[in-house]
Formats: structure tokens, C-alpha cells, sequence
């Protein structure tokens, strides 16, 4: 498994993606009780045997991605489950919650929390990524630039305003060099128990602060109110946020309804 990991690893998965795989061709091992010396056979009964248990075919389909980096040529197309994909909308919070939300974080300690939650809503950023901001990756700061590590590994230059310039370094130079890691780690966001900040510890503050509101609801936030304020279209939104698809961009936004009827009674939308 060691090896495999490696090649996981050389393939720039994500952490949480690493995991997975490792769990799903563990679980494999244990079910064909081999670790070599595998059959396009061993691979269907596995299938098959994941179908009785009634794993959905979301689940199915990422233990066959698993297996087809694991024992590539046992894998075939025709094994994947067709899934008419549904779209949900997430649920959508104003622009005054997230006003209400920011104010007490605010008037709470530490200012970093308030820090963090002013860089998602400003910049759209996911929250590994804000979390992930390392300080090699502020170099471009004044310019209102910052670097981030996104999905398998990939770097980008996120533009932010000036709201969050101030927030980072009033946060770098009055509050981060009081934590115990500050002179060890080199990760923007820390505390007096780690050199970087997990995930978990974040969902913690926003529940307690919040019935409505999370860190991905921010970044929802972000790509609406960047859309439409009409100083950013979709495509440069598309850098913004780190999507390879416009498809996926177009989830983020949710214009308002006055929004829509301001534009449909514009000039160039009224025929009569």
C-alpha cells in the first residue's frame, strides 16, 4: 500500500482524496483476501458484493476510480454507473446575516477568526485554501494578490480587495506573532496549539456564532455578489473561484429576484 500511496501522492490527488482510495482498495484487499496476482473477476465480485450491500452508485463509481489506479487494466468503462446528476440549491443566506454574522465575529477574540471569515466572503476562497495561505504566498499582498494551493495541487493567483489587505495585516502584525507557532510555522492562520489551522476548528467557530451560515455559504456569497455588481463576468470569475468548468461557476451564483427584474426591465429587454 505504500507504494501505492506514493503514486497517489506523485499524481498531485488531494489529501482527502489519498485517504479515500487507500480506504477503498484496503477494503478490496480484504474482500479478494489477495495482494497480487488480481483477475478482472476478483474486481466484479467485489462490485457485485458492494451492489448487495446497497452502496449507492456515487460510492461504487469512486471505489472503481480507486481500483482503476490500483490494477488499471481490470477496470473497464462499462463498469461505471450512469447517474442522472440532480442539481440542489444550497441554501441561500443575505447580505445581512453575513453583515450580522461578520459583527460578531468582530466583537469577539481572536481577531483571526474574523480575519479568516472577511478573506472567504471577499475572495470566494474555499476554506482548505484560506487555511492552506502559507506567508511565502504574500508576497503580491500590496498588489492585492495572494498565491493559493487549490485542488490537486494547483497553484493560483487569487485577486483580493482591500478590505482584506487591512484584515491580514493587522491580523500578521498585531495578532499572529502572540501564538506559540509563530516564529515556527510558516502558515498565515495559527494558534497556540498548532502551526496550522484545521478545517473542523473553523466549522466549530462558524456553528457557534451561526445557525445559518458556513464557509462554503461564503463563498456562494462572494461569487452572487461578484456577478452581480457587474464588475466581474463569468470567466474571470471562473479564475476567481478555481473551477475548471463554467457549468460548475454557474452553482455558485444565485442572483436575487430584484436583480432579475431590474434587468428585465431594462431598455434592450422590453418589446411592445
Amino acid at each position: 500500500m505504500k507504494a501505492f500511496q506514493d503514486y497517489l501522492v506523485s499524481k498531485s490527488f488531494s489529501p482527502h482524496t489519498i485517504k479515500g482510495y487507500l480506504s477503498d482498495v484496503s477494503l478490496f484487499l480484504s474482500f479478494s483476501k489477495k495482494e497480487k496476482g488480481f483477475c478482472r473477476e476478483d474486481v466484479v465480485n467485489y462490485i457485485q458484493h458492494l451492489k448487495t450491500k446497497n452502496k449507492s452508485a456515487s460510492t461504487i463509481n469512486r471505489v472503481l476510480c480507486a481500483l482503476r489506479h490500483f490494477v488499471s487494466d481490470l477496470v473497464k468503462d462499462s463498469d461505471f454507473i450512469k447517474i442522472q446528476q440532480k442539481y440542489t440549491s444550497p441554501v441561500i443566506v443575505s447580505k445581512e446575516e453575513v453583515l450580522d454574522f461578520l459583527r460578531k465575529l468582530r466583537r469577539r477574540q481572536p481577531f483571526r477568526d474574523y480575519c479568516i471569515a472577511l478573506v472567504m466572503v471577499n475572495s470566494g476562497m474555499r476554506i482548505a485554501e484560506v487555511l492552506g495561505i502559507r506567508l511565502s504566498h504574500l508576497h503580491n499582498l500590496n498588489n492585492n494578490i495572494i498565491t493559493v494551493v487549490g485542488k490537486g495541487n494547483k497553484e493560483r493567483n487569487v485577486v483580493v480587495n482591500d478590505v482584506v489587505v487591512r484584515a491580514i495585516k493587522h491580523y500578521y502584525n498585531n495578532e499572529r506573532p502572540r501564538y506559540k507557532y509563530a516564529t515556527k510555522s510558516d502558515y498565515l492562520f495559527i494558534s497556540n496549539r498548532s502551526g496550522k489551522l484545521n478545517p473542523a476548528t473553523i466549522n466549530r467557530i462558524f456553528n457557534d456564532n451561526s445557525d445559518t451560515i458556513t464557509p462554503h455559504q461564503l463563498r456562494h456569497v462572494f461569487a452572487t455578489n461578484a456577478l452581480e455588481s457587474g464588475n466581474v463576468d463569468l470567466r474571470q470569475l471562473q479564475e476567481q473561484l478555481g473551477h475548471s468548468s463554467l457549468d460548475t461557476v454557474m452553482v455558485y451564483t444565485h442572483p436575487s429576484v430584484e436583480q432579475v427584474k431590474k434587468k428585465m426591465n431594462g431598455k434592450d429587454m422590453k418589446m411592445e
